[in-house]
């Protein structure tokens, strides 16, 4: 895959767009003419009631036409999000980890996250963009990850909520936990402990820790309170504070036999291209891409899970 591949699929993708987006616009005008004309050709008047039933046959009709156009230019869509995934995302993933396994239509599965026992999986649930490698000798996962609770309100209309939008990772651990053991940035919604049980029945207790800041930020729930001030040190509490300081949105981290489960909802998607309607800048693409990867050898690097210091 070669740069000239993306801005080709680029502006394939722009162009078909465009013309279809054209010929829609046409029709639907065209559509709206004819319908006005034949109102106040048979009435010789038009009322203020007719303006506004066509005015909303027309928005109606505009709405149908684009939904239209976008169903049927998926496969461009496709073939620009690929190129721009196989040249800017997995050349830089490459560059960086090894091992490297990256599907951009696959996840980390809901069963995976379901069986911790710890995260809220919803009702409607989305995972793409799967990353797996090692970075200085640790093995990891990563995946956007979109969660959604279904809503009924009294009058039996449903809607879907967003309670989790972002990314989860989940590293290998230099420690087989004896017991589970949850922070969770306050505000963050998906984390099921404060609710129950875990999954084999045993109860979380809620902690407070040494730092008094870290309490403030985050919620502690484990299974066993002397394992979890053991891992919690002074030391990790710190680089987990440090860690909430540099990324915007809500940290979830959840320790469980030998991983580290770590949810960052955000609200963004990961490895998204830019808009095809102006020319890629290669230099910056590839800087945004490699900024993204950051934020997984950030959390190697912060919480130093290449060193064995707890084995």
């Amino acid at each position: 895959m070669k740069f000239e591949d993306v801005e080709n699929a680029r502006i394939t993708y722009k162009n078909v767009l465009m013309k279809r987006m054209s010929i829609a616009f046409g029709v639907v005008i065209l559509i709206f003419l004819i319908t006005f004309i034949s109102k106040e050709s048979k009435t010789g008047a038009t009322d203020l009631f007719d303006v506004f039933l066509t005015f909303f046959f027309f928005i109606f009709v505009s709405i149908f036409a684009a939904t239209i156009v976008f169903l049927t230019i998926g496969k461009y869509r496709k073939a620009y999000h690929r190129a721009y995934k196989g040249y800017f995302v997995y050349n830089s993933l490459n560059s960086v980890f090894s091992k490297l396994t990256y599907e951009r239509e696959e996840g980390i599965s809901a069963e995976t996250l379901k069986s911790t026992g710890m995260i809220n999986t919803g009702d409607r649930y989305s995972s793409n963009d799967f990353v797996h490698g090692e970075y200085k000798d640790v093995a990891f996962t990563q995946a956007d990850v979109c969660i959604e609770e279904e809503h009924t309100d009294s009058d039996g209309n449903t809607t879907y909520v967003t309670i989790f939008k972002g990314r989860f990772m989940i590293f290998d651990f230099p420690k087989k936990f004896a017991y589970r053991l949850e922070v969770a940035e306050k505000g963050f919604r998906a984390n099921l402990v404060p609710f129950g049980r875990s999954k084999d029945g045993k109860k979380f207790e809620s902690i407070d820790l040494e730092s008094s800041e870290f309490n403030d930020l985050f919620n502690t729930y484990a299974e066993d309170g002397f394992e979890a001030f053991y891992i919690l040190d002074p030391a990790l509490m710190n680089n987990i504070l440090e860690l909430a300081e540099k990324h915007k949105g809500k940290l979830l981290f959840c320790f469980l036999d030998n991983r580290l489960i770590v949810g960052l909802k955000d609200g963004k998607d990961a490895f998204e291209p830019p808009s095809i309607f102006k020319p890629i800048d290669e230099k910056a693409e590839t800087k945004i891409v490699a900024e993204e990867i950051g934020l997984i050898t950030g959390f190697v690097d912060q919480l130093k899970l290449n060193r064995k210091i707890f084995k």
